[in-house]
C-alpha cells in the first residue's frame, strides 16, 4: 500500500512538473547593468548557456545562465599595470574578457576566469576555460586554420576582403565553406562591389549556418536603404538568430 501512495505521488509531482509553464513560453528576462545603471533588457527564454552571447561593447561574452549582468571595464583589484583599463571585461565581479591586443594573455592574472577574447591571439591555448574566440577570415586558406581549432570552442568569424581579391570580395567562396563548421555563434562578413550584384545568391548559404546567433553586415556608407533591408530579410530562415546588426564603412577614393 506504502509502495502504491508514493509511485501515484511520484506521479502527480511530475505530472506538475511537466505541466508548470516555464521560460520557454513565458518571456524571462536577462537585465544588464553596468556599473549598477540599467542598460538594457533581453529576453532569454530561447537561450542555451555558453550557446548565445551578449554584445558587450566590442565583446562577445557567452552566456551563463544570469538573470542579470552588471558589467564594467575598470576592476580596481587588479593590477592596472597588467590590466590597463578598457583592456578587459568584467561581470558580476569577475574577470571574463580581455583584449590581447593590449594585454599579453601570458600575463593574465586568473586566466581560468577567462571566457572571451576581444581579438584573436595564438596564445588562447593559456586559457582553459575560454568559450568565446575571434576569428578573422581573408581568404580561402583561413578556413583550414578553422579546422585546426578545438571544435569546443564557440567561434566568432569575421570575413574580410583583402587587397588581392579587389573589388569581387572572397564571400561567394568563403561561405559554402564554413556551412560545416556548427560551432560558430556571430557571423561579421564584409560586402563591398559586386557583393551587392543580382539578387544576392550568396546569401542562400546563410541559411545552412543554422548555429549562428548573430549576423553582423559591414556595409560602405551610402548603401541603399532596400538593399539593407534585403540583406536582414535574408537571414530570418535562420532558427536561432537572435540579433542582425548593419555597420557601415567609409570608403576613401584617393588620386
Amino acid at each position: 500500500m506504502k509502495k502504491m501512495r508514493l509511485s501515484f505521488s511520484l506521479l502527480v509531482m511530475g505530472i506538475i512538473l511537466i505541466s508548470s509553464p516555464g521560460c520557454e513560453k513565458k518571456p524571462c528576462w536577462l537585465r544588464i547593468y553596468r556599473e549598477g545603471e540599467f542598460k538594457d533588457s533581453i529576453d532569454v527564454r530561447e537561450w542555451r548557456e555558453n550557446e548565445d552571447v551578449v554584445k558587450i561593447s566590442r565583446f562577445y561574452y557567452p552566456w551563463q545562465g544570469e538573470d542579470s549582468i552588471d558589467y564594467s571595464f575598470h576592476v580596481p583589484s587588479y593590477d592596472t599595470t597588467i590590466l590597463p583599463p578598457y583592456s578587459y571585461l568584467n561581470v558580476n565581479g569577475r574577470l571574463v574578457g580581455v583584449d590581447p591586443v593590449k594585454v599579453r594573455i601570458e600575463d593574465i592574472p586568473y586566466k581560468e576566469e577567462v571566457l572571451t577574447l576581444m581579438k584573436y591571439d595564438t596564445n588562447y591555448k593559456l586559457l582553459p576555460n575560454l568559450v568565446m574566440l575571434p576569428v578573422g577570415i581573408s581568404s580561402i586558406d583561413g578556413i583550414s586554420y578553422l579546422d585546426s581549432l578545438p571544435r569546443n570552442l564557440r567561434l566568432y568569424v569575421y570575413i574580410y576582403s583583402s587587397l588581392a581579391y579587389g573589388d569581387v570580395g572572397i564571400i561567394p567562396e568563403v561561405l559554402p565553406r564554413l556551412v560545416r563548421f556548427r560551432n560558430i555563434r556571430v557571423l561579421k562578413i564584409e560586402l563591398m562591389g559586386k557583393s551587392f550584384e543580382g539578387d544576392l545568391p550568396w546569401t542562400r548559404w546563410l541559411c545552412r549556418m543554422r548555429g549562428v546567433r548573430r549576423v553582423i553586415f559591414w556595409i560602405p556608407d551610402g548603401t541603399p536603404e532596400e538593399v539593407e533591408a534585403r540583406l536582414k530579410s535574408r537571414v530570418r530562415c535562420l532558427p536561432r538568430l537572435r540579433a542582425v546588426e548593419i555597420s557601415r564603412y567609409l570608403i576613401v577614393k584617393t588620386g
